[in-house]
């Protein structure tokens, strides 16, 4: 009856959308999803896992559409197979955290939450599944239908129906352009295949090759996130209950990815002019690098960890774009063909670390969401002493985020700068690009460090504080998750050899076991500047945990229990409150000391001069002043009109052909 497992997982899901949503209880529906779910992410596995080991594409036809030129069948590759293992297990771990999450007191029918979620499963699998664009197109919507269902889940509150309209309204804005492109390759081929439409596309003309290529960047960077087309994200991750959140930013943005991905390295990559790739490399990376940038500055000034944390995935999308973009420019240039695999490579472990990381953190924003009833950073604190497993589980994450050893976020973004630094030999926006996305990674420490140190380790508000214990399958699912941020992060290998797979090259034939020393090639070994040995820097640093632990053993030092914000001195109480806004005070006393205030004497006939020496008043100020102007229309632009956003999404169209057709000729 079934030819693929794929076929059984999806079935599984519908199936199980209609049984888990035919109970009353939050309780049972959520038990039921979690089997169904966990069935389907197991029958997915086997099937992605063998893809993968093997090489070889599934496929199996279910059905002809003569008068459509289309076929509704799996077509399994390993790229597809690589997202269908990420957003299977995501929306396990997802699924089974929000069995606790959910658990709504009132009339409210677990059908409203739980069916839409297996529907959305059900389409993430169609969409990595399928090399038919019609099909594509079909499953595309039905993943986009069914989580803004679950977006609008709470429709009492009227901010949040406005956020599920602007991300339904922009996400389907963005949509057209694939139907469009793929209506018009039609018309030329007579069929909707991606084999047929990518011999069509190959031999169009120079300026409609790239303007369809431009429609479907658009819609793939829309549902991705990049800035401006993701101006939705913002809104929608906060509005969505905490474990939609996480499938959200873990896995069906990943998908705008891997659209990009399969257009421009699979499709098309190798029958595009050099020029053209140089081109449509550095469009996508410099829109990364802006999106690295706008992320992290903006996320910084946010004080609701819920936007926060989805203004970072605008900034972490950002990178994952920084190398493709390097990936697709450097990949038909003699001789460093090594950095463009180097670049995709960085691209794909990315994806994977931070689908892993992102979810994690969402759900910790959930479960001090859930735990407190707020998702103000400034109206909660001393979670550490009651949620400790889950303080922890968020230490490793924001590490992760924050791209710092020995955590998998390190790993990737490691892969990302040495391709970027790399490309700025051949091409010097590079290189600049890679020094804009080191200076993002500042930022993103800093709200990361806001976000953790504002929920676990500030002082409570006030005696009445009173934040509530999770349950256990809350739990569950971070430990689970930073157990990964982990493993990957001391065994990078265990996440390279993944990726290899996914974009079929041989296992260890980018990087030597253990080391991000050099790359080994069929074109010879091409050197790096730096090595990261993630076991000895762990041996490393237990080595001295340890030492410092037998120092104080040694010593005998005197153990005193005190608040844990008050780093183990006595002060008063009113000396030690400390909000998340007053975060960054010590810098401004820091940066007041290196720039102080000096009374200059006014010497008659030299004022031009003095002016022209005043560089706080020419140059400094208005630049800071035009920084902080920037990053304000940034943030107003997220609850403008509606039209706003159609305009912010016209306008990035027309940017991406201005470029294109300025330099292609």
């Amino acid at each position: 009856m079934f030819q693929s497992n794929v076929e059984i997982a999806f079935v599984i899901l519908v199936v199980g959308a209609i049984i888990s949503g035919a109970s009353r209880s939050w309780k049972v529906s959520g038990w039921l999803a979690g089997v169904f779910v966990g069935a389907a992410t197991v029958v997915a596995w086997i099937e992605g896992v063998n893809v993968l080991t093997t090489g070889k594409t599934v496929h199996s036809t279910i059905a002809q559409l003569s008068l459509f030129g289309t076929t509704l069948a799996v077509d399994l590759d390993p790229l597809g197979a690589g997202f269908l293992l990420l957003v299977t297990t995501v929306t396990f771990l997802a699924t089974i955290y929000s069995i606790g999450y959910m658990d709504v007191p009132g009339p409210e029918k677990p059908a409203r939450f739980y069916t839409p979620l297996l529907l959305f499963a059900a389409g993430m699998i169609g969409v990595v599944s399928v090399q038919d664009w019609l099909v594509f197109f079909v499953f595309w919507e039905l993943m986009t239908l069914a989580s803004y269902i679950l977006v609008v889940f709470n429709k009492e509150d009227p901010v949040v129906q406005r956020a599920g309209l602007k991300y339904f309204i922009m996400t389907h804005i963005a949509s057209v352009g694939i139907l469009v492109a793929a209506l018009v390759l039609w018309h030329k081929t007579g069929s909707f295949s991606f084999e047929q439409q990518a011999i069509a596309l190959r031999e169009s003309s120079s300026w409609l090759r790239n303007l369809l290529l431009a429609l479907y960047f658009v819609a793939f960077a829309t549902k991705a996130g990049i800035f401006p087309l993701g101006d939705w994200l913002p809104d929608a991750h906060p509005a969505a209950p905490s474990g939609v959140s996480a499938i959200l930013s873990g896995a069906m943005i990943k998908l705008g990815a891997y659209g990009v991905i399969r257009i421009f390295w699979q499709m098309v990559g190798s029958d595009l002019t050099s020029r053209e790739l140089l081109t449509w490399g550095v469009v996508i990376a410099a829109l990364g690098t802006v999106s690295a940038f706008v992320g992290g500055v903006t996320a910084m000034r946010e004080n609701d960890f819920k936007r926060q944390l989805a203004l970072s995935s605008i900034g972490q999308t950002g990178y994952i774009f920084l190398a493709m973009g390097i990936g697709i420019a450097l990949l038909k240039l003699k001789g460093f063909q090594p950095i463009a695999l180097l670049a995709l490579m960085g691209a794909g472990f990315h994806i994977l670390n931070d689908a892993i990381y992102k979810s994690l953190l969402f759900m910790n924003a959930g479960s001090v969401l859930y735990s407190t009833g707020t998702s103000d950073l400034r109206k909660v604190g001393g979670l550490f002493a009651v949620m400790p497993a889950v303080a922890v589980a968020a230490f490793i994450g924001v590490l992760s985020l924050s791209g710092l050893p020995p955590t998998n976020g390190f790993a990737s973004k490691w892969v990302i700068y040495q391709s970027s630094i790399s490309a700025g030999l051949v091409f010097s926006p590079f290189l600049v690009m890679a020094v804009i996305a080191f200076f993002a990674s500042l930022s993103t420490f800093a709200y990361a460090l806001k976000f953790f140190y504002g929920t676990a380790f500030l002082e409570p508000p006030s005696e009445e504080y009173q934040p509530r214990r999770l349950p256990r399958t809350m739990t569950f699912s971070q430990t689970l998750l930073a157990l990964l941020c982990v493993g990957i992060g001391l065994v990078p290998a265990i996440g390279i050899d993944s990726v290899a797979s996914v974009f079929q090259m041989p296992k260890h034939a980018l990087f030597r076991i253990g080391t991000f020393g050099e790359i080994a090639t069929t074109q010879g070994v091409h050197p790096l500047s730096a090595i990261w040995n993630p076991i000895g820097l762990a041996i490393a640093l237990l080595t001295c945990y340890l030492l410092a632990e037998w120092i104080r053993t040694w010593g005998k030092a005197k153990v005193r229990i005190v608040t844990n914000w008050y780093c183990g001195e006595e002060h008063p109480e009113r000396e030690v409150r400390f909000r998340a806004q007053d975060f960054y005070a010590p810098f401004n006393e820091i940066f007041a000391k290196v720039y102080p205030h000096i009374s200059v004497p006014k010497v008659g006939g030299l004022q031009k001069l003095r002016d022209l020496l005043d560089f706080d008043t020419w140059l400094y100020r208005p630049l800071v002043r035009a920084t902080t102007a920037m990053v304000d229309r940034i943030r107003r632009s997220h609850a403008g009109p509606l039209q706003l956003y159609m305009i912010w999404q016209i306008a990035g169209l027309i940017v991406v052909l201005i470029i294109l057709l300025s330099t292609i000729r």
